[in-house]
């Protein structure tokens, strides 16, 4: 073998080094990308864990709200169904107390301004010596309206 031969063997010899040595620093990187990946996945299954927890927390969080949006409405049905109820009681108080109004002698129910009398007020009892109008109050006292014309005795309708 000649000089040539030593050279080429030489040259050949350092490209199978420099080509092992590769495949060795691509090897270290590759498993150091591995073990990156890897690490990145334990994170990522520790967080999803985290987020599973958080997501049954919303999910009964959620659920309290539909209950209570439910006894709300339910509330808000019953309160609808009360208020009808003492809507329909007040106007049979007042039909009762018109009735009242129209059997009552002392009282003119055929004025354009004719209101049912309160509940507790009373009309005055002795009209021989009242020449006005008496009207009711809510505090159950009995005054007399100056400013009505008596019409009790009236035979037109005014």
């Amino acid at each position: 073998m000649g000089t040539v031969g030593w050279i080429i063997l030489i040259v050949v010899v350092l490209v199978v080094v420099v080509g092992v040595a590769v495949a060795l620093m691509g090897n270290k990187r590759t498993a150091a990308k591995r073990e990156e990946a890897e690490s990145l996945r334990s994170e990522a299954e520790e967080k999803a864990a985290a987020v599973e927890a958080q997501r049954r927390e919303a999910d009964e969080a959620a659920a309290r709200a539909e209950v209570a949006r439910a006894e709300a409405a339910r509330a808000e049905q019953a309160a609808a169904e009360t208020r009808q109820g003492v809507t329909v009681e007040e106007a049979r108080v007042e039909d009762r107390l018109r009735t009242a109004d129209a059997v009552d002698p002392d009282v003119d129910t055929r004025t354009d301004d004719y209101q049912p009398t309160p509940p507790g007020t009373h009309a005055a009892t002795d009209r021989d010596d009242v020449s006005a109008h008496t009207t009711g109050t809510t505090t159950g006292e009995t005054t007399l309206d100056p400013q009505r014309e008596d019409t009790r005795y009236r035979s037109d309708p005014a």
